[in-house]
């Protein structure tokens, strides 16, 4: 049986390790203190790897504070509208080769595509329709709406 090293005392980013506070699976968990005051259990393997650098509250206040280099400035009235540009890059992984639109397929063996965009992180469905120019075009005529209210 392997012996785990003693992390107590150790920094990890922003984790100092406490002491040990059992074992989780095979791997030894280690009570850590944070540098913003919380106590947090995190698995020896992820502390060495760099995983886990913190209790979580550097990832919460990178995404809820806006600590993105330059991207709450990039936000209208809250949206972020330069996500919703028809000119960006589409994903690799689109199942049309339009941001926004979907293949939706039906038991019955019929395809259609679905339309949406997401704001401020909801996602807002704008149609189903038969062809993917409908869906792109609908997709866009929302967002056109969208723009222009955040511009008034």
């Amino acid at each position: 049986m392997m012996v785990a090293l003693d992390l107590t005392g150790q920094q990890f980013g922003e984790l100092k390790v406490i002491a040990r506070n059992g074992n989780i699976g095979n791997h030894t968990a280690w009570l850590c203190q944070c540098s913003c005051g919380n106590q947090t259990t995190v698995l020896s393997n992820k502390l060495k790897s760099g995983a886990i650098v913190s209790c979580g509250h550097l990832k919460r206040d990178v995404n809820h504070t806006g600590l993105r280099h330059g991207y709450q400035d990039k936000k209208k009235k809250g949206v972020a509208t330069f996500l919703l540009d028809s000119k960006r890059k589409v994903r690799s992984d689109s199942s049309t080769g339009v941001t926004g639109v979907k293949v939706i397929k039906y038991r019955d063996g019929s395809i259609h595509y679905a339309a949406d965009m997401t704001v401020k992180g909801k996602r807002h469905r704008i149609g189903t329709f038969s062809t993917i120019e409908e869906a792109a075009q609908a997709r866009q005529a929302a967002v056109d709406a969208l723009l222009n209210d955040l511009n008034d």
